[in-house]
């Protein structure tokens, strides 16, 4: 079982948290993505901008990983199942889901439910992405 470091407080009933290894894979993203990925996508803007962006897309993917598990929460809440928590960590996350669904259509639905969270949540930020032009550059 997995282990919050970091409580973030309750989401529709469930409570949440961060496992402290998560921080391993925030830094990760911000450095691969502030001084390598942005600046070869967007050349020319400031560093400063670079950060700012790789934080919110951490943010963001945290985020993400976090209705994933939510999903599957509270569909597994919907069936019966009491849900012990929810904690992310260095390679996602985890919802804990005590007992065992009543049948195996109870089952699918807890288990199809968090991709296709993501899956909706990719298309949703794909929508938006095309809704926004590109930086301007500084010369």
């Amino acid at each position: 079982m997995m282990r919050s470091s970091i409580s973030l407080g309750r989401v529709a009933g469930v409570p949440v948290g961060l496992n402290i290894s998560v921080v391993v894979i925030v830094v990760i993203l911000v450095i691969g993505l502030a001084f390598g990925r942005f600046p070869i996508a967007f050349p020319g803007l400031s560093t400063a901008a670079y950060v700012l962006a790789a934080v919110v897309s951490a943010l963001l993917f945290l985020a993400s990983l976090l209705a994933h598990e939510l999903a599957h929460a509270i569909v597994a809440k919907r069936h019966g199942l009491e849900v012990n928590g929810i904690t992310l960590w260095l390679l996602g996350g985890v919802a804990e889901l005590r007992g065992e669904p009543r049948s195996p259509g109870a089952d699918l639905k807890i288990a199809g439910v968090g991709p296709l969270t993501s899956v909706v949540l990719g298309g949703v930020f794909a929508l938006v992405s095309w809704g926004f032009p590109p930086p301007a550059r500084h010369r």
